[in-house]
């Protein structure tokens, strides 16, 4: 958005505009550039290309793109990775082989069964509404290489 001027949304509407504005850069990126995997949440972007020299024409071209039409920067978090070093998008770290879990997210998983088993002995909650609490966890978790972790967490005698 311009400079001098500030815009407060609710969280919902914050991705809507976001979509909605970034949707131009999607289509230069696709159409223009030619570049086939392109990832984005919200302003959180991934392109993956084949070279180092790839990627960074491909940013130089994005940083011109969003200065002379969407009146954007690209903030000081930009970097080119190498597949294997892996990425930090959306609470998974991804490489070339695997998705994985962010040790952040562990920790706050972790925390969470850790009280919610400790409630189910107190007798606050009974498992069924445990399982309901964690049922947006573990479609988090499912889609990642968690097998150890699940087996850490849920399967302890």
């Amino acid at each position: 958005m311009k400079e001098g001027k500030t815009y407060q949304f609710g969280n919902y509407s914050s991705q809507m505009f976001a979509n909605v504005y970034l949707n131009e850069l999607d289509q230069y990126i696709k159409h223009k550039l030619k570049i086939k995997w392109l990832f984005r949440y919200m302003d959180d972007v991934i392109i993956l290309v084949k070279t180092k020299k790839e990627a960074k024409e491909a940013l130089e071209k994005i940083k011109f793109f969003l200065k002379e039409n969407l009146e954007l920067k690209l903030n000081n978090k930009t970097q080119i990775f190498k597949n294997k070093q892996g990425v930090n998008f959306c609470g998974y770290k991804i490489n070339e082989y695997r998705l994985k879990i962010r040790d952040k997210g562990k920790r706050k998983l972790k925390k969470k069964v850790k009280v919610l088993k400790k409630k189910i002995k107190q007798g606050e909650i009974t498992s069924k509404e445990a399982k309901k609490y964690l049922a947006g966890h573990m479609g988090y978790i499912k889609i990642a290489d968690t097998f150890n972790l699940e087996k850490k967490l849920f399967y302890k005698i």
